[in-house]
């Protein structure tokens, strides 16, 4: 459905303190309490809810019930306030869902994102939706949510706008019901023209380049980036990331070669910088 929104006359803004390390939310959707461990500190999250921790910048080890153990690293080059993004330990899909609102007698003129399809079990789904996948850490630099999985959207909210959104984190299964039981279009989707599917594709960060200008670049850039992702400290990152971003601007950023292999060097350069100002990374062999 399309939700209400009760108009103010005034708005309050929030401030909040940066420092080095970052908060993320571990979720569990199972119905049974989970037990893991990060660094050996064992934490047991009951079933059905979330549990916020801090973490320092720098490596850790989560440990899962099956044995498994897995390495990341926090990074706070780019130091950001609030929950940093979800821990995932029962790898379960997500979707973001950007919720419209809208003050009585409005008639709404679109969504306030980019409507996507999405599969699901066999099963199409249309509107203002992203697929985060169920990679064990979501860093909510690269997919941002006000709402998570255990937070309910409002009925209703207030606000200076006669049209605003939310936007929620949803386990699956739970978005599925909303899905089926909330949500209402509020266009017409058969009249947009660029309506595209939205599956998780983890990032391209390798490229065989037939340019050696371009194999150079990519190579020197992934030095700095391999050793940013396995740096011990905020002040390691942050260094790391500044040499990174020089480097870009004096040399990398406008090669002498041309041709299209230049647009797929651009989105590998890119994927790289934005990875060293998220805030989480799993270490995979």
């Amino acid at each position: 459905m399309i939700k209400r929104i009760l108009l103010l006359g005034a708005c309050v803004s929030l401030t909040a303190c940066f420092g080095d390390s970052k908060e993320f939310i571990i979720d569990n959707p199972t119905a049974k309490p989970l037990a893991i461990s990060i660094d050996n500190e064992k934490i047991t999250i009951p079933a059905q809810e979330t549990q916020n921790i801090k973490l320092d910048a720098g490596l850790h080890t989560l440990s899962l019930e099956n044995g498994e153990n897995i390495k990341f690293n926090v990074f706070d080059a780019w130091p950001r306030s609030g929950v940093s993004g979800l821990i995932n330990p029962t790898r379960t899909r997500y979707i973001q869902v950007v919720q419209k609102y809208v003050a009585a007698g409005v008639q709404p003129a679109n969504e306030n994102s980019d409507v996507h399809t999405i599969r699901i079990n066999g099963e199409v789904v249309t509107g203002p939706f992203q697929d985060l996948g169920s990679e064990l850490f979501i860093d909510k630099f690269s997919y941002d949510w006000e709402l998570g999985p255990t937070e309910a959207l409002p009925e209703s909210m207030s606000s200076t706008s006669k049209d605003n959104y939310k936007t929620k984190l949803f386990r699956v299964d739970d978005f599925l019901q909303y899905y089926a039981n909330e949500f209402t279009p509020s266009v017409d989707y058969s009249q947009l023209t660029r309506i595209t599917e939205s599956r998780y594709q983890p990032p391209e960060i390798t490229y065989n380049f037939s340019s050696p200008e371009l194999k150079q670049n990519l190579a020197e850039a992934t030095k700095i980036y391999t050793a940013f992702i396995h740096a011990d400290s905020a002040s390691k990152q942050k260094d790391l990331l500044d040499e990174f971003e020089k480097q870009n601007r004096e040399k990398w950023r406008n090669p002498k070669t041309g041709g299209q292999e230049t647009s797929h060097y651009y989105e590998i350069m890119s994927t790289l910088n934005h990875t060293m100002m998220s805030s989480v990374l799993e270490l995979k062999e």
